[in-house]
């Protein structure tokens, strides 16, 4: 029997207003819509999506080399080259991974025991190891996410002689779907704030007006055209439900060098551009992009808890830029295979119709500057704050 090593993330957050109905029994029907990506040890990949096979019980998706089924009972896998793993996003069909056993200390309001991967009794004289990492995590407005609910499950099989898994196996992660459909969706996504003035050919001009053929000025390409804006209104009940939809607002000049011109308000996840050779030195660059969260040790930065309202737009190149907001060089919206989950259902279709290239799993969306990992985005402004250095320095 192979080991098998659960991993949960508590990346890319979703919340559910009204969590999950009375009857969670898993069936494939309720799967319906969620995403499939099965990535192979030659490189290649296939993206499939669950179907209803009939209107009550079943659901399955089929690929040139993979083909899944089902219903009440085990998920039934059958692969003809060896699969080096396998994704399931269950966030389209409002659906999550329910991984606990123990409701009473761990459990997300609403959710009942539940029980991560596991191998029917036939699969289980596999040798080698498989770990299954699920990430999404998910919690009830309004109550913390306590890490037993998750929309995203991948099982690596790249452990197993060969690098894969050929032919059968069946097994079982418990599913459970929101009582409303969707109910479901991402928590921090990085945006704008309604009036930010943005540095455009036209002058500044307040986001938004901003309209899809507007040329924006950039930091490293010039004036680029503005390909999509989308945006986003959080009203008092929502805000009340998540603090973590409260913006950062940072106030004017508290980046250095004057900047922002006029106080500059984002949401949490929104990054802001770094450039000191104290990045230089962490990094061997000095210019890199960090969370506006991360910022909120320094001063004149900070949470902004005192909205009733707020609307975020997001601003979408054909590449990742650096623009100017209020006069400060900040990030567009990063569009890559991993952010579109960050994305209602309708704004992901709006995306791949824009960008083709989406439906490519592993499509990279490069950064336009490094985005350091959170430790070590608390780590640099944590130096800058020690030595009283300006986060735009250099």
């Amino acid at each position: 029997m192979p080991a098998i090593d659960i991993v949960r993330l508590d990346e890319n957050p979703h919340e559910t207003v009204n969590g999950i109905r009375a009857d969670t029994t898993s069936r494939g029907v309720d799967l319906d819509g969620a995403t499939v990506t099965a990535r192979y040890a030659d490189g290649t990949t296939e993206v499939l999506e669950w179907k209803a096979l009939d209107p009550y019980t079943n659901g399955g998706a089929t690929g040139t080399d993979i083909k899944m089924s089902f219903g009440f009972d085990w998920h039934q896998l059958s692969v003809t080259k060896p699969l080096a793993s396998l994704e399931f996003d269950l966030q389209p069909a409002s659906s999550v991974f329910d991984t606990t056993v123990d409701h009473e200390q761990n459990s997300t309001p609403t959710s009942l025991d539940g029980y991560s991967f596991t191998l029917a009794p036939e699969s289980q004289e596999l040798t080698g190891d498989l770990t299954v990492t699920y990430s999404g995590i998910v919690n009830l407005a309004g109550s913390p996410a306590v890490g037993d609910l998750y929309t995203t499950m991948v099982i690596d099989f790249s452990k197993l002689p060969g690098g894969g898994l050929v032919g059968d196996l069946r097994w079982n992660s418990d599913i459970d779907t929101m009582q409303n459909s969707g109910d479901l969706v991402p928590c921090g996504v990085p945006c704008i704030v309604r009036g930010t003035l943005i540095t455009t050919d036209r002058g500044d001009v307040p986001v938004e007006d901003l309209k899809p053929g507007c040329k924006v000025l950039t930091q490293d390409h010039g004036f680029q055209e503005l390909v999509s804006t989308m945006s986003r209104v959080v009203d008092a009940s929502g805000l009340e439900r998540n603090a973590r939809l409260y913006p950062v607002r940072i106030a004017a000049g508290a980046l250095g060098a004057g900047l922002p011109r006029r106080d500059l308000v984002v949401s949490r996840q929104h990054r802001m551009l770094v450039k000191s050779s104290i990045a230089e030195r962490m990094f061997g660059t000095a210019r890199v992009l960090v969370a506006a969260i991360r910022l909120t040790e320094l001063p004149g930065i900070e949470v902004d808890d005192a909205i009733d309202s707020v609307e975020y737009f997001h601003l979408v190149f054909k590449k990742h830029e650096v623009i100017f907001a209020e006069g400060a060089p900040t990030e567009s919206f990063l569009v890559n295979y991993q952010t579109q989950r960050t994305l209602s259902k309708e704004q992901r279709d709006e995306f791949v119709t824009l960008f083709p290239e989406l439906g490519e799993v592993g499509y990279p969306g490069a950064p336009a500057h490094a985005i350091p990992p959170r430790l070590l985005q608390k780590e640099l402004v944590r130096r800058h704050a020690k030595n009283a250095r300006d986060l735009l320095s250099a």
